[in-house]
């Protein structure tokens, strides 16, 4: 006769595995180069923010036609002086534009640095995410707030 052959042991439970976040970046994408970095971001903000200091501030030193520097006594010389004053306000309105563009990017990408800096869950003094959190929020009224005109 044959043994029957013995009951099953009871079964170690097979821990279940944690659920997958949508919000989670996917496993080993902070080791990636194009992992987030506080300082990374904040980096792009400010040079982005200075590079339209340097496009406004390199227009405004050339300067305005000036009749000095125009023989108004030759034929066309006052049509000459108004094309190029016309142009020269354009081109300040141009570089003004994009200055005003790479400056709300900086701005934008500086405030993005702020506010998830200080929505990372670290072992970090209070006090601080709080402070990151009013300057995040300050940059963005900053921004938000160029366009609107009371007049």
């Amino acid at each position: 006769m044959q043994v029957p052959p013995p009951p099953p042991g009871p079964q170690a439970q097979q821990p279940m595995p944690a659920p997958v976040s949508p919000y989670q970046p996917a496993a080993g994408f902070q080791q990636s180069a194009l992992a987030y970095s506080f300082h990374r971001w904040l980096m792009l903000g400010l040079i982005l923010v200075l590079a339209s200091v340097i496009f406004v501030e390199v227009v405004a030193m050339d300067g305005a036609p000036s009749a000095v520097d125009y023989d108004l006594e030759a034929e066309g010389a006052m049509q000459q002086m108004q094309e190029d004053t016309e142009t020269h306000t354009d081109l300040n309105r141009v570089i003004g534009s994009v200055g005003g563009i790479l400056q709300a990017l900086g701005l934008g990408l500086i405030c993005y640095a702020l506010l998830r800096e200080s929505h990372d869950e670290k072992e970090e003094h209070t006090a601080m995410r709080v402070t990151a959190i009013i300057v995040g929020v300050l940059v963005l009224m900053n921004i938000a707030s160029r366009s609107i005109t009371i007049f």
